[in-house]
C-alpha cells in the first residue's frame, strides 16, 4: 500500500504544478494505474477475470457455430440446386386448412403435368423429372447398394451435376430408353477404384449397363452423398425397374423445375401451383394433388431454425458472462474497501470525485478486457478446430470479434459503476483515518 501511494505521490506532483491539466482525468492516466493495480494483486485479477474469460468464449464460439451453421446450410442447399421448385405428388392444402378432396388424397404428378408447366410457366431454365430405386451395382466381383436415379438430360443442368468424363445422358438415351449409366464419384472408386470406369460393363439389379460418364464431384447436403448415386434414363428405369409400382404410365416420383437467374421463386411458385391447380380442377380452398416447394422457402426455414438455436446458446452462454461480471463487481467491492486510505489520500491532494469514479470504472473496464481479449483467442482457437473436424465452418469474424472486446468492457462499466460511484463518494477525511 505504502509503495502505491508512494507512486501515487510521484504522479500528482507534476499535476500539482500545472494546475490547467488535470492527470486524474485523462483516460491514459488512468488506464497506467488500472494496470498497476492489477500486476498488484495479480493472482486475485487472473481469478477475476476467468469468469468473464469463460463467458466471452462462449457466447463468441455461440454465436460463431450459429453463423457457420447457417452458412454452412446455405451452401449446401445451393449446391443441391438454387433457384429451383421441387414438386412432389403428396396432397398439400397449403395455407388454406381446407378439408381434403377424397379424389385428390393420394396425390398426382406425371410427366404431362411437368410438360404443361415447362409450357406455361415463364423464366424455367430446365425441368428435371425423376424416378428413384434402391439397386444392387455388381461388377467383376465387387458389389454394392447404391440409388438409381431415372430422369431426363435437365436434371444435371438444375442440379449443376455435370460429367466430367465421358458424356451425360442425352434425349436420345432417353427416347431409346437405352441401358446406359453415369456413375458418382462414391459408386466410381466403390467398384473400381483409381481406374476409368467409362466404357465398362455393370449389372444394376441383374441388368447390364454401360457406363458412359462419370459425375463431377458434389460432396453431401445434409448427410447425404451426393455421389453415391447411379443416373440412367427415366423410360429405362420404368421400363425395367418401377413401371409396375407406379398408378399411371408417366407418373413421377418427383421433379425439379429450375429458373432463370433473377427470376422471383415465389412468382414461379404460384404459376406452377396455379397450372396445376387448373389441370386436377383445384378450387379455392382445397386441398391440392402436389406440394411445391422453393430453395427459398428451405433457406429461410433454416435460417430460422439456426437462428433460435443460436438465440438458445447465446441466452445459456450469457449466463457465464453474467456471473463473471458479478464477479467482477464483487472483487471491486473488496478493492474499494484495501483501497480506502489510498482513495483518501488522492481526494487530499487535489482528485475530484469524478476522477476516483473514474479510475475504478477503468479498472473495472481493463479487468474485463483482458479477459474477453484471452476468451476471443481460445474461441477462434476452438473455432479453427471445429471447422477442422466438423462438415461446416465455424468463423469468428471481425465484426463478432469486436463485439465480443466491446462486449467485454461495457460488462466493465456496468458492473464496477457501483464500487465507482461508492469509491467517489467516501470523504476524504473518513477515508484517511481508516486503518
Amino acid at each position: 500500500m505504502a509503495s502505491l501511494a508512494d507512486e501515487t505521490r510521484a504522479t500528482l506532483t507534476p499535476a500539482m504544478e500545472r494546475p490547467k491539466r488535470n492527470l486524474f482525468s485523462s483516460w491514459g492516466v488512468n488506464i497506467a494505474i488500472a494496470f498497476t493495480a492489477l500486476r498488484t494483486n495479480l493472482m486475485r485479477s487472473l481469478l477475476t477475470m476467468l469468469g468473464v474469460m469463460i463467458g466471452v468464449f462462449a457466447v463468441t464460439l455461440a454465436v460463431a457455430v450459429g453463423n457457420g451453421a447457417a452458412e454452412s446450410i446455405t451452401s449446401q442447399i445451393n449446391n443441391f440446386g438454387s433457384n429451383m421448385a421441387i414438386l412432389v405428388p403428396e396432397p398439400d392444402d397449403g395455407d388454406q386448412g381446407g378439408p381434403p378432396r377424397r379424389s385428390l388424397e393420394r396425390g398426382r404428378l406425371t410427366m404431362r403435368d411437368l410438360k404443361a408447366i415447362q409450357n406455361e410457366v415463364p423464366g424455367i431454365r430446365a425441368v428435371a423429372p425423376q424416378l428413384r430405386q434402391p439397386v444392387d451395382i455388381v461388377v467383376a466381383g465387387n458389389s454394392m447398394s447404391s440409388e438409381a436415379v431415372g430422369t431426363t438430360p435437365g436434371y444435371g443442368e438444375v442440379t449443376v451435376h455435370l460429367a466430367d468424363a465421358g458424356r451425360y445422358i442425352s434425349n436420345s438415351d432417353v427416347r431409346s430408353a437405352g441401358r446406359v449409366a453415369v456413375l458418382g464419384r462414391t459408386v466410381s472408386e466403390t467398384l473400381f477404384g483409381e481406374f476409368d470406369p467409362v466404357g465398362e460393363t455393370i449389372r444394376l439389379n441383374g441388368v447390364p449397363f454401360t457406363i458412359i460418364g462419370l459425375l463431377e464431384e458434389k460432396g453431401s447436403t445434409f448427410g447425404d452423398d451426393n455421389d453415391d448415386t447411379v443416373i440412367i434414363p427415366i423410360t429405362t428405369m420404368r421400363q425395367r425397374f418401377v413401371g409396375d409400382t407406379l398408378a399411371g404410365p408417366d407418373d413421377l416420383l418427383l421433379a425439379f423445375v429450375g429458373f432463370e437467374d433473377g427470376v422471383s421463386l415465389a412468382q414461379g411458385k404460384k404459376d406452377i401451383v396455379a397450372v396445376l391447380s387448373d389441370r386436377y380442377s383445384v378450387k379455392p380452398g382445397e386441398t391440392t394433388p402436389f406440394k411445391v416447394r422453393t430453395t427459398e422457402e428451405f433457406v429461410e426455414a433454416t435460417s430460422v431454425i439456426t437462428g433460435i438455436l443460436q438465440a438458445v446458446l447465446v441466452s445459456i452462454a450469457s449466463i457465464s458472462l453474467l456471473v463473471g461480471g458479478i464477479g467482477i463487481m464483487n472483487i471491486m467491492l473488496v478493492s474499494v474497501t484495501e483501497r480506502t486510505r489510498e482513495i483518501g489520500l488522492r481526494m487530499a491532494l487535489g482528485a475530484r470525485s469524478s476522477d476516483i469514479r473514474n479510475q475504478f470504472l477503468v479498472e473495472a473496464a481493463v479487468l474485463c478486457t483482458l479477459g474477453g481479449t484471452v476468451g476471443l483467442i481460445l474461441a477462434w482457437i476452438s473455432g479453427l478446430a471445429l471447422s477442422n473436424y466438423a462438415d461446416f465452418p465455424v468463423p469468428v469474424g471481425i465484426g463478432t470479434a469486436l463485439g465480443a472486446i466491446g462486449f467485454s468492457a461495457i460488462i466493465g462499466l456496468i458492473f464496477g459503476g457501483y464500487p465507482a460511484v461508492r469509491a467517489s463518494r467516501l470523504s476524504p477525511i473518513e477515508a484517511l483515518r481508516t486503518e
